[in-house]
């Protein structure tokens, strides 16, 4: 080896050494900086709560000192609950967990999950027995106070990347701006405004600390215009009043998201996202593309996708699939309709006859983790599977469609093409389960008018549509169960927990009406109390055309949904509903507020290059009668 070889090799290991060094000194100073901003604000959460600890603590204290010590005590926690979410998860749940009734998403065999933190010390400080409640205070402030004194030394230890900081920045972004900003975490207080205000500020003042020369950058003098504006406004609010949400949400929040964004793509070192449910690369969670459909229900990674695709929208609308060749995937979830039947109650595959349930829209049905009403399937193999098998659906099973499908060469040497170097070439119950669920994991629709008002990319929503969404979001409640931007029951931002709800839906029978309708729902599937008759909250995208509404079809009309929830539900119309999860309040909207709200719901409706079906269906040589088989099934 050369001299002059052994000198370049030298040097560039010198200059990898250096690069390297830079690269660990940057990555030490960040994590630096963030440990002492964690060490600060720690330290003063962990004050405040000592003084709610002493106000709790008096022989006659007082619950009002209690309620403002307590909010001042979440607008501080506020200033680190990302770090602790992502970085020390149970303690966050420890801290800030709903306060609801709930069991472990993926281990629903165990006991009930007990409220803990802020949130249910603010349930019972609000209660109308607080004093008879002051133990059970003072033990949740104390249990908060010491999970509270070990934070520090345990983030002390941890290799901290601004990778992970900032993801938990725009995690949390997703989370208080979508829930917090409604006021899910303070019903009683209704804080979640200056709790909004003060959460973005301390974005910015982190960001501050910890690149104190990066504010000469127009990237992060870009982001922090967005915070101060963004704090400016809702400082205007009056205490009391509800915000202009969809002002807020395009004017405000999408720009912060979208800054957040770009500084991180400047000063992250390793700016590789994690698999999350949100695509963090996009403007904001109002983005067509904001979410990742693969993490909701994982799919094979196959060698030509859109092959398969094709291959199972032929599928989902032959009627071949089922035992008499007159059903279809498509009889029940019909394109024109949302890909729902329009029934109250779904065709059962005896002719006449129904089932007890009506057919659920497939569009974004790939945005949740679980599917039927009650939950019962986790992927769409599963849902398929059970409907094939289902002698009340298609009273069939897959091995016996593969069995008849390879007699079809138009078939054969489909699913040979669509699944080239893959086991899956040969038409097995496998490959048929696959290729239709492909295809509804393509039904995606996010572009509606609202979705393209509300980032701004066009103007197609009118005043009264966009009080309806301000409406949906405050006085309505709506957005408390159903949670936007995809307006179904998956929580953000981890998009993970489904959350399930009781409202007490009457019965769909004519001489009925006047009693709660029998069927028990999610406790059909796992049978506790806090699931009888409690069902999967759906989308409401695309509601205008998948009526009638509810599970069993009561309601024809959105007008009488509406009306429904403004009286309370159930138990609003006099029927004896435990476990009911719907305020039994009246709402008192107006006539014009149902207006507008419908008017708002309106706008949902997407279902843009969703709805084509096949022109023709592969034909069987042998068999002249099935070749006559009506494409999407004859009833």
């Amino acid at each position: 080896m050369t001299k002059m070889r052994i000198s370049l090799i030298l040097l560039f290991m010198g200059v990898l050494f250096i690069l390297t060094s830079f690269q660990k000194s940057e990555d030490i100073s960040f994590s630096n900086s963030f440990k002492i901003y964690f060490s600060t604000h720690s330290t003063i959460l962990l004050n405040k709560v000592l003084l709610l600890f002493k106000e709790v603590e008096k022989k006659n204290f007082n619950s009002d000192s209690a309620k403002t010590l307590l909010s001042k005590v979440r607008i501080e926690y506020k200033s680190i609950e990302p770090f602790i979410i992502t970085f020390l998860p149970g303690d966050a749940r420890l801290l800030n967990r709903v306060i609801i009734a709930e069991m472990e998403e993926d281990d629903e065999i165990s006991s009930y999950v007990v409220p803990h933190g802020f949130q249910y010390i603010e349930k019972l400080l609000f209660s109308d027995s607080v004093l008879f409640l002051k133990k059970k205070i003072k033990d949740e402030v104390e249990d908060a106070y010491t999970v509270i004194g070990k934070l520090n030394e345990s983030v002390s230890y941890m290799d901290i990347h601004e990778r992970d900081v900032y993801e938990a920045m725009q995690m949390h972004l997703v989370r208080q701006f979508m829930l917090g900003f409604a006021n899910f975490e303070t019903a009683y207080s209704r804080t979640g405004l200056p709790e909004s205000a003060a959460t973005v500020a301390f974005y910015k003042e982190f960001l501050q600390q910890a690149y104190p020369e990066a504010e000469k950058l127009k990237t992060f003098s870009d982001l922090y215009k967005a915070i101060d504006n963004a704090v400016s406004y809702i400082g205007k609010i009056k205490p009391g009043s509800e915000p202009d949400y969809f002002t807020f949400y395009s004017g405000y929040y999408i720009p912060v998201s979208e800054q957040l964004d770009r500084t991180r793509d400047m000063t992250a070192s390793n700016n590789t996202y994690n698999t999350n449910a949100v695509n963090y690369h996009v403007r904001s969670i109002f983005d067509p593309q904001a979410f990742n459909s693969f993490f909701f229900l994982p799919a094979k990674q196959l060698a030509s996708r859109e092959a398969v695709i094709e291959l199972g929208r032929t599928l989902f609308f032959d009627p071949a699939l089922s035992a008499n060749n007159l059903r279809a995937c498509a009889s029940c979830h019909q394109p024109g309709k949302a890909f729902t039947d329009g029934l109250a109650l779904s065709q059962s595959f005896e002719p006449g006859k129904s089932l007890t349930r009506n057919a659920p829209t497939v569009i974004n049905s790939v945005l949740q983790r679980k599917l039927f009403h009650d939950g019962r399937a986790f992927t769409f193999e599963d849902q398929a599977g059970q409907v094939m098998s289902n002698p009340l659906e298609m009273h069939n099973d897959f091995s016996q469609v593969a069995v008849k499908l390879r007699n079809s060469p138009g078939y054969v040497q489909w699913f040979r093409q669509a699944f080239a170097v893959s086991d899956d070439t040969i038409i097995s119950s496998r490959s048929i389960l696959t290729a239709i669920a492909e295809y509804e994991r393509s039904l995606i629709g996010m572009n509606s008018r609202f979705d393209k008002t509300i980032s701004g990319r066009d103007d197609q929503m009118n005043a009264d549509e966009k009080e309806g969404f301000n409406l949906f979001m405050g006085k309505g409640n709506c957005a408390s169960c159903h949670f936007i931007p995809l307006f179904n029951g998956v929580m953000p931002p981890e998009y993970v927990e489904t959350e399930w709800e009781i409202l007490g839906v009457p019965s769909s029978k004519v001489k009925a009406k006047h009693e709660l309708d029998a069927d028990p729902g999610r406790a059909g599937v796992i049978n506790v109390d806090i699931f009888r008759h409690a069902f999967k909250i759906p989308t409401l995208r695309n509601v205008e055309l998948t009526g009638p509404y509810m599970h069993n079809g009561v309601f024809k009309t959105l007008e009488e949904v509406i009306e429904f929830y403004n009286i309370g539900g159930g138990t609003g119309l006099g029927y004896n509903v435990p476990f009911q999860t719907l305020a039994s309040d009246s709402l008192h909207l107006t006539t014009t507020e149902k207006f507008q709200l419908i008017s708002f719901l309106k706008t949902l409706t997407d279902t843009v290059k969703l709805t084509s079906i096949p022109s023709a269906l592969p034909e069987f040589p042998d068999n002249p009668i099935l070749n006559q088989r009506p494409i999407g099934g004859e009833y």
